[in-house]
Order: structure tokens, then C-alpha cells, then sequence
């Protein structure tokens, strides 16, 4: 099979590619992750000969690639964020009353849990009780990482729910 001139482009320029990414995320291991996908992103383009700059073409997919990886991050960020925030409170002295409060919201927790579908349900606790990257819960059941957050993120929605109605 003869490689693409987009290939060919992307083999050149890719010494290039490692450092400015290692330099954009400050990391050799995530560098080297955002170089594989930008790899499989240009293995998949099927008309490179409509494209006028190869070198400017594998370039920017690159850039994209590290600017793809971090709104991944933030939004996971975010996520992180909002469960801390859903899962801590203030502690202040241990009370029955306090006891029964959480043996109550630890009952309505699990209630909602049960509410969601399985999957979600199951890709949640694998992230947050199992602490499962979400890169690792993709590979295992066979989705991609915007799938992961999406369940994760559709678990911590009706959380949030459930905590705004209780007060």
C-alpha cells in the first residue's frame, strides 16, 4: 500500500509535531498519545490530493489534535468539580440528625442510580468509585472517550437534580 502524500507529510513533519506538542501540554506520554491521534485523524482522509499544503494541512490537524485534548480536559475538569462539589459538604459535628440526613441522601443517591440506564450507571461508577481514566473506561468497553463523559455526564446532571430538590 503507498502512502499518501498526507502520510508522507505527516512522517516528515513528525519530529516536529512531538515537540510542539510536548511543549503545548507539557507532558511526553500525552504528547505522544495527541501525535497517535493525529495520525489516525490524517490516516483517514481519503482525497489528500485536494488538499493544496500537505505540510500546513498535518500542521494544523496536529494543533487541533492538542487543542481537541484540552477542552477533553476542562470538561473533565468540570466534571471532577461538580461531583467533589455534589459528593463533599461542610462537616460539622457528627448529630443523629446528621446521620439520618446522610443515611437519607445515601438512599436517594442509590435510588437514582438505579434509575439510570445501566450503562451510565456502570461508566459512572467505573470513573468515580473505581477511579477508571476515562480513556481506559473507553478502550475497555469499546466506545470513545465524548461517550464516556457524555454517560458520566448524564449520571452527574440527575445528581445535581436530585441535590437541588433536597435542598
Amino acid at each position: 500500500m503507498a502512502l499518501t502524500r498526507l502520510m508522507t507529510s505527516f512522517a516528515t513533519l513528525r519530529p516536529r509535531i512531538e515537540a510542539l506538542t510536548r511543549g503545548r501540554v507539557g507532558c511526553s506520554a500525552t504528547a505522544e498519545d495527541i501525535v497517535q491521534d493525529t495520525w489516525i485523524r490524517l490516516s483517514n482522509v481519503r482525497h489528500d490530493d485536494a488538499i493544496d499544503n500537505h505540510a500546513a494541512f498535518t500542521m494544523r490537524a496536529a494543533k487541533n489534535a492538542a487543542i481537541g485534548h484540552f477542552r477533553k480536559q476542562q470538561r473533565r475538569n468540570e466534571i471532577d468539580a461538580e461531583v467533589n462539589e455534589l459528593l463533599s459538604s461542610s462537616v460539622d459535628e457528627i448529630s443523629p440528625e446528621r446521620i439520618v440526613m446522610g443515611r437519607d441522601m445515601l438512599r436517594a443517591v442509590d435510588k437514582a442510580l438505579q434509575t439510570m440506564p445501566e450503562r451510565s450507571r456502570r461508566i459512572f461508577l467505573m470513573n468515580r468509585v473505581n477511579s477508571i481514566s476515562h480513556r481506559e473506561i473507553a478502550r475497555q468497553l469499546g466506545i470513545s472517550d465524548e461517550a464516556v463523559y457524555y454517560h458520566i455526564r448524564r449520571v452527574v446532571e440527575r445528581l445535581a437534580e436530585l441535590r437541588d430538590s433536597n435542598g
